[in-house]
């Protein structure tokens, strides 16, 4: 049903988001990419290939379409506000994707695919993609409450994309990740699943 490839991780975002523009001619694109910044990418990402990755992105991104990037791990931040794809959005995604590091705390995957959900909706105008970029599991705290969130993102998060149309890619940048928790997402939103 779902095949697993490895692949180096720019490759794949693009061979994950280029498919979605070139058979989505009847919206224009709305692409929210969120990256994992915890401390684990020191050792899962040591080159810190996210950065070309995203620049490869953001130039593969269609005139017309809407994107923004956001980053994770405890906490999480918008580092290029959602906006209209044009020269100077380019400019500032590929400027700030030079920020992206490997220093967060905790990898909040809940909480970065609600921030990422705002006007997503299945009346907007847009095809909706996300993908996520991570190499852990859901680790919010050190007790129980990390299966319970877990859960919530299954129950709770993922059918909000799901009901608005909204695909989740996700791809796995560590053999540490909850793969079957990425794997479920995305089939559950008509995503795509990979290990990079």
């Amino acid at each position: 049903m779902w095949a697993v490839f490895r692949v180096p991780a720019w490759l794949l975002a693009v061979c994950l988001i280029f498919p979605s523009f070139a058979f989505a001619a009847e919206k224009p694109s709305d692409v929210r990419i969120i990256i994992d910044i915890s401390g684990s990418m020191k050792e899962n990402d040591p080159n810190n290939l996210r950065i070309p990755a995203l620049k490869l992105l953001v130039e593969m991104l269609p005139e017309g379409s809407q994107a923004g990037v956001w980053t994770f791990g405890k906490y999480v931040n918008m580092l290029v506000p959602l906006g209209p794809v044009d020269d100077k959005w380019r400019k500032v995604a590929r400027d700030k994707a030079n920020a992206i590091n490997s220093v967060g705390l905790r990898t909040n995957i809940g909480s970065a695919l609600e921030k990422a959900a705002w006007k997503v909706k299945a009346d907007s105008g847009f095809k909706h993609s996300v993908i996520l970029l991570t190499d852990g599991m859901v680790d919010i705290s050190k007790d129980a409450k990390n299966q319970k969130e877990r859960r919530r993102i299954l129950e709770k998060v993922v059918p909000r994309y799901r009901e608005q149309g909204a695909s989740i890619h996700t791809i796995a940048l560590s053999d540490n990740a909850d793969v079957d928790l990425l794997e479920q997402i995305a089939l559950e939103t008509r995503g795509m699943s990979a290990v990079a």
